[in-house]
């Protein structure tokens, strides 16, 4: 099954002997469960440190500001009166007589 070719190799100058060998062998990486275990523990691990991390930004951003300045603005203002208020309805003249 294995058969020995020879090709030149242009990087380095040298002749190199080739086998041939099976797909099954020649296969690069192996998918399991090994690595979606360390895929996992990593996503984790993340979310580990980043929660911890939001609660004290969140916590620090209310410290310096506890209230939008816009709101802090109209709750110092005086409430005005109501403007769609009707004035006092107008009684109609008596006919003439």
């Amino acid at each position: 099954m294995a058969h020995m070719e020879t090709r030149w190799e242009k990087s380095d100058q040298k002749l190199h002997a080739e086998e041939q060998i099976s797909p099954v062998r020649a296969r690069q990486g192996r998918a399991g469960y090994r690595i979606l275990t360390v895929l996992v523990a990593a996503l984790v691990l993340a979310f580990l440190i980043w929660i911890p991390v939001e609660i004290w930004g969140q916590k620090e951003a209310n410290d310096i500001a506890p209230q939008q300045p816009g709101q802090e603005m109209q709750s110092q203002l005086p409430a005005a009166p109501a403007q769609n208020a009707s004035p006092a309805p107008v009684q109609p003249a008596p006919p003439a007589q």
